[in-house]
């Protein structure tokens, strides 16, 4: 009877077993490549570096992809860890885009700066300016009052250049923001390779 109990309890225990293994060969994988937005959805996965095995359909087929070209893997929704990969990660034209747009950002960094000290000294010009009208409209005869009007009609005009002034200012201050974040960005990209030529001896 005890030797029945414990095979009984041995089968009902291989069965549980296998029933959570069969659980958990059924979920799904989720393989996400770099530059790729859509994963590729596996029934079965496996690693052998440098290679990631899987089968995303019901035929026989199994395929294979470079580890070097994943980004991250889910099973069941859970993020595993990556698999171990020798290979060094995979050049992109994105170090080559990043550059182009920044090179763009720099020219109106440039732009910007030749624009504010124009500005600036146009301000400048006019600040000196209606003061030496105002000294002059006095030196002339004209009262205090007349003196007071003519800065007054001044002030709109010196007004309107600092707001230029401030307006090119913020306009810099975002191009040296998207500088920066384009740096950033810049160095999560593996730079591209140099080619390298092989000669066959004649």
């Amino acid at each position: 009877m005890t030797s029945q109990r414990a095979r009984l309890a041995v089968a009902v225990g291989l069965g549980l077993v296998l029933a959570l293994a069969g659980v958990a060969d059924a979920q799904e994988w989720r393989i996400y490549l770099k530059g790729k937005v859509e994963p590729i959805v596996a029934t079965y996965y496996s690693e052998e570096a440098p290679w990631v095995f899987y089968q995303d359909d019901a035929s026989m087929y199994v395929f294979t992809v470079g580890c070097n070209r994943i980004d991250r893997i889910e099973r069941g929704g859970a993020p595993i860890p990556p698999p171990a990969c020798p290979v060094e990660p995979l050049p992109t034209t994105m170090p080559r885009v990043l550059v182009n747009i920044m090179d763009l950002e720099a020219k109106r960094l440039d732009d910007g700066i030749a624009k504010l000290r124009e500005q600036t000294r146009a301000y400048a010009d006019a600040v000196v300016g209606s003061a030496v009208a105002a000294r002059g409209l006095l030196m002339a005869g004209g009262s205090q009052t007349q003196a007071e009007q003519q800065l007054r009609q001044d002030v709109g005009a010196v007004s309107f250049l600092r707001n230029q002034i401030e307006d090119t200012l913020f306009d810099i201050r975002l191009t040296e923001q998207r500088v920066g974040a384009l740096t950033e960005a810049a160095r999560g990209f593996p730079s591209p390779a140099r080619p390298r030529y092989f000669f066959a001896p004649r």
